[in-house]
């Protein structure tokens, strides 16, 4: 079976119909859309039905959609930023039921840049109560509308909470398996210094999906490279999967392409490497 997919969040200098044909020409039968660039605002109305066609007629599956980050997610620090964000949420629950995309990504926090006041000691208790706040509203809509909400692990050098799947587990243990999951993005993993078996293992039955890609560093950018081009150990991460049973998409994250290699490059490059790696 393959069981891959890949993130036109490989393609954000290209629009959303070259993404598609360069995913299509690479080989891989399902896509994550990012949205940001690519469906924000979710499509509506044509715009939908166009979309929809569009897959069609490269016989593609939207698998996934990634949520939009940056100021969207669970644990914003004021109420009326978490209010607002929440709602945007609510629409791209919306939006991959429409795609009949069984998958969304969310950040369970923000980025330190995006936060008013981003060294206050209040601040990791404050998006605690935030996030559970924030799923307590949005779990009944994503069973309406048979969505999983994943929330992915993220590469914030800082004091705040949920950036591991050790937490995150914890946290997901509250809610639905078939509302709430956990997404591994192993470039985080690598910036972050974490263990990529133990954080496998970490999520255990509760890892619904992947974001895959290598890494070099601990900074900023320094992940998102191609397979076999990091740090990272991919026959032990395959292994560590297997171990868990793991039975979610493989989908690759990967953007950051070498010298002269264009973005459908890599991915045709990351395709050819997938095929070997899950012997498909």
């Amino acid at each position: 079976m393959d069981n891959t997919s890949y993130s036109t969040a490989g393609f954000r200098k290209q629009t959303l119909q070259e993404a598609l044909d360069s995913i299509q020409k690479a080989g891989f039968p399902a896509v994550e859309i990012g949205c940001v660039p690519h469906a924000n605002p979710p499509f509506k109305n044509e715009a939908l039905n166009k979309f929809t066609n569009e897959l069609d007629r490269r016989n593609l599956k939207a698998r996934s959609i990634h949520a939009p980050s940056g100021l969207t997610t669970l644990g914003a620090t004021t109420e009326e930023w978490r209010i607002r964000e929440v709602k945007i949420l609510e629409s791209f629950i919306i939006f991959a039921s429409d795609i009949n995309a069984s998958d969304m990504v969310i950040h369970p926090i923000p980025n330190p840049i995006f936060v008013p006041e981003p060294d206050n000691p209040a601040n990791p208790e404050i998006m605690e109560k935030a996030v559970v706040q924030s799923l307590d509203y949005l779990v009944p809509i994503a069973e309406k509308y048979g969505v999983r909400m994943n929330l992915e692990n993220l590469p914030y050098h800082c004091d705040y909470p949920y950036r591991s799947m050790k937490e995150l587990r914890t946290l997901v243990d509250q809610y639905p398996a078939n509302q709430l999951g956990l997404i591994l993005d192993t470039g985080h993993v690598g910036v972050m210094g974490n263990e990529i078996v133990e954080e496998i293992k970490s999520a255990g039955d509760r890892l619904k999906g992947t974001h895959l890609h290598d890494v070099k560093g601990n900074k900023d950018g320094d992940d998102h490279k191609g397979p076999k081009r990091g740090i990272l150990n991919w026959d032990n991460m395959l292994k560590a999967l297997k171990e868990i049973q793991y039975s979610g998409p493989y989908t690759f994250e990967t953007i950051v392409t070498k010298e002269n290699e264009s973005e459908e490059e890599l991915a045709i490059f990351t395709r050819t490497f997938a095929k070997k790696w899950l012997s498909i």
